[in-house]
């Protein structure tokens, strides 16, 4: 059986999970390239691997995959190259997807001109675990109405980006307007002073009459939570420690009025399908971008998720309610996410 081949571009903390993933998927690694230099070092270099710091040197390359792990500034610019040389077909990328919106839209453009698949690595949304989740509502027929995050500030370009995936994915449906604020602690990044991803505060409402409460404040050191609710049924998420608990009305209680609710609710911890596992999670994301029936409905949920992104940042700003689809006048606004 041949190998599919890889490259790999940014070798940071998450780049050395890619390289685990691509190993656990017995992919052939074709070139790895970290612009520090330093951070190659320790690659075991097996024959013929190209290791370098610049990633220029790897546009002529054929591969079946491109995992791309650099920075968010560095990734826009390193992707539309990649994409307009058309060397590789099926790529991923981390989030978040760009700096500012106006990059997302003619990402996807170039994207859908140039025939590439692409996959932002909101894996979460390809896990067997939050599939199940998204089954248990729609077995007992129950309508999402409303999706609670509370988590330690870890930047809404970051981690963010991944609840407000998350979110989506449960609510199935368009959202019309988001109002909150900008977290104004104004610690210095982790990764860099250079990178700006504060968290933040707020709501965001959807047709429906469904809503997303978010809170990444820096406030708690706690691990993050997330509930999916509908009428007789809550989904609480401790993913980090890998307890996924449904909460429900008793049947009897179903088809009560809901200001029933002096009563013991059933209660019961699921059976997960696997443990959480950044490196197997991320395998989810690759499989799908060599499924026969691919199609585009990640990268235009990504799209949303900046869309709501830059829209919280003008909702601080301007101390108001922002309406979506978001303003051309907000396309530009630039945020240095790491």
């Amino acid at each position: 059986m041949i190998k599919k081949t890889a490259v790999l571009i940014g070798f940071g903390g998450m780049g050395k999970r890619y390289l685990k993933t691509l190993q656990l998927m017995n992919f052939k690694i074709l070139a790895i390239c970290e612009k520090r230099e330093n951070f190659l070092l320790n690659i075991k270099k097996k024959s013929n691997i190209i290791l370098t710091t610049d990633y220029k040197k790897l546009l002529h390359i054929k591969a079946d995959l491109l995992c791309l792990a650099s920075n968010t500034h560095s990734r826009v610019k390193i992707l539309k190259e990649f994409i307009r040389k058309k060397n590789i077909k099926k790529i991923i990328t981390e989030k978040p997807l760009a700096t500012n919106f106006s990059d997302c839209l003619k990402i996807f453009k170039l994207v859908k001109k140039n025939k590439i698949r692409l996959n932002v690595n909101t894996h979460r949304t390809f896990s067997p675990n939050y599939l199940m989740v998204k089954k248990i509502f729609l077995k007992k027929k129950e309508k999402i109405t409303s999706f609670f995050i509370n988590s330690p500030s870890a930047g809404l370009g970051n981690m963010g980006s991944t609840f407000f995936d998350i979110g989506l994915f449960f609510l199935d449906a368009e959202p019309r307007s988001i109002v909150g604020e900008i977290d104004r602690t104004n610690t210095i990044n982790p990764r860099g002073k250079k990178f700006k991803d504060p968290g933040g505060f707020g709501t965001v409402f959807f047709r429906d009459n469904k809503k997303m409460f978010f809170d990444l404040s820096e406030n708690t050191g706690l691990p993050y939570v997330l509930n999916i609710k509908s009428k007789n049924i809550e989904v609480k998420i401790d993913e980090i420690n890998n307890k996924f608990e449904q909460i429900s009305r008793p049947n009897l209680m179903e088809n009560k009025p809901l200001y029933y609710y002096l009563f013991r609710p059933e209660q019961k911890r699921l059976k997960l399908k696997h443990k959480f596992d950044v490196i197997k999670m991320t395998k989810y994301s690759i499989d799908n971008l060599f499924k026969k029936n691919f199609n585009y409905k990640n990268l235009e949920k990504s799209i949303k998720v900046m869309e709501l992104i830059f829209a919280l940042f003008a909702s601080s700003k301007e101390k108001k309610i922002i309406s979506l689809p978001l303003k051309k006048r907000y396309f530009k606004k630039n945020i240095n996410f790491a």
